[in-house]
C-alpha cells in the first residue's frame, strides 16, 4: 500500500527541521532589510553635532553667541569691569539674550533688541561700522563676520515668546 499523498506529512514528523527550512530565507532577507533600513540613514556621531541640530548655526565650530560676548564684550560690559558696566549695559548678569528685549540703550533710549525684527536690533547695529549712535563695538576693534553672524543667531534664538 502506498501513502504517496501522506509522504510529505510523514516526512515532517520524521524530520521536523524540514518544515522550517523553506521559511529561513525570507526571514533572513527580512532581517537584513530591516537592519539596512535602520542604519542607512544614521544621523552622525557626536563629533558632528550639526547633523543633529540641522546645521543652521552661523557660529564657528566650538563657538556660541554667548562665548563671543564673553570673550569680546565682558571686559567693559559686566559688573566686574571697574564696578560699573560700560554704558550701563551689563552683559554678564543672567537672562541674556531675553533681557536685551526689555532694556533701552543709554545712547538713544531705543530698545536694544527689537522683538518684531530681532536681526535689525540696535544691539546688533552697534557691531557695525555705522551704528547710528555712539561708537562701534567692541571699542578699538571689530567682530569678524562669522562672530557677528553667530551673535545675530544667538539674539534671534533668544527672542522671548509672545
Amino acid at each position: 500500500m502506498s501513502f504517496s499523498p501522506l509522504a510529505p506529512v510523514l516526512d515532517l514528523f520524521a524530520n521536523p527541521t524540514a518544515a522550517r527550512r523553506p521559511y529561513r530565507a525570507p526571514l533572513a532577507t527580512l532581517f537584513a532589510a530591516a537592519l539596512l533600513a535602520t542604519t542607512a540613514g544614521c544621523a552622525g556621531g557626536l563629533d558632528d553635532p550639526d547633523r543633529f541640530t540641522g546645521g543652521t548655526s552661523s557660529c564657528a565650530p566650538g563657538t556660541t553667541g554667548a562665548s563671543v560676548i564673553q570673550a569680546q564684550c565682558l571686559s567693559c560690559h559686566s559688573t566686574d569691569s571697574n564696578g560699573s558696566a560700560g554704558g550701563g549695559l551689563d552683559l554678564q548678569a543672567s537672562g541674556l539674550p531675553g533681557r536685551l528685549y526689555t532694556t533701552n540703550s543709554a545712547c538713544n533710549n531705543a530698545p536694544l533688541a527689537d522683538s518684531a525684527n530681532p536681526s535689525q536690533s540696535f544691539f546688533l547695529k552697534k557691531l557695525t561700522a555705522s551704528p547710528g549712535c555712539g561708537a562701534r563695538m567692541p571699542l578699538g576693534s571689530s567682530l569678524s563676520a562669522t562672530d557677528t553672524a553667530c551673535v545675530t543667531d544667538w539674539l534671534v534664538a533668544g527672542k522671548p515668546s509672545p
